[in-house]
């Protein structure tokens, strides 16, 4: 009898791949070429890159812990796409409209539990409200405020989701 169920024949093969029982030889063969392509991007990589992909390493590994998921649109909280962006890209020393929100919000981010990093943009509010003004015209004040209660709206979601 095979060991795969029905429901695995409709899944994508990455499903699949964690039930399939590989010998220990082939397991260590997968690591010893998944550290020898990490080592090729590291040589690759400027200190920069690095210092910007172990900063969201750490930021992922923090949301993970507290609140059981990598990243927090995966949990599905509203803005959660916007607050991962806005991470990252503080985390790679970016100004977006998603980090300038970030930035803004800090305060009220910490205290929900949202890990930031520890260079937040400085001048938020009026950066955001200067590039709202360059994409949106006079719309600039309206998109202000959406960002303000999106971002309102999910510190208040972090809190019922929280695991500690």
């Amino acid at each position: 009898m095979s060991e795969f169920t029905t429901l695995d024949l409709y899944l994508p093969p990455t499903y699949i791949l964690p039930t399939m029982k590989l010998p220990d030889s082939v397991r260590e063969r997968f690591r010893a070429y998944g550290r020898e392509g990490g080592r090729r991007r590291s040589a690759r990589m400027s200190s920069e890159s690095k210092k910007a992909v172990a900063r969201n390493a750490v930021v992922r590994r923090w949301i993970r812990v507290r609140f059981g998921a990598p990243d927090f649109e995966s949990i599905g909280l509203p803005g959660g796409r916007a607050i991962d962006t806005g991470l990252a890209d503080l985390a790679a020393g970016k100004e977006s409209i998603e980090s300038l929100v970030v930035s803004l919000a800090a305060p009220r981010l910490k205290r929900e539990g949202v890990p930031l990093p520890r260079d937040l943009l400085p001048n938020a509010e009026a950066r955001l409200f200067r590039l709202l003004e360059q994409t949106g015209g006079d719309l600039a004040h309206a998109r202000y405020l959406a960002w303000l209660r999106q971002t309102a709206s999910f510190a208040d979601a972090c809190a019922q989701v929280r695991m500690d």
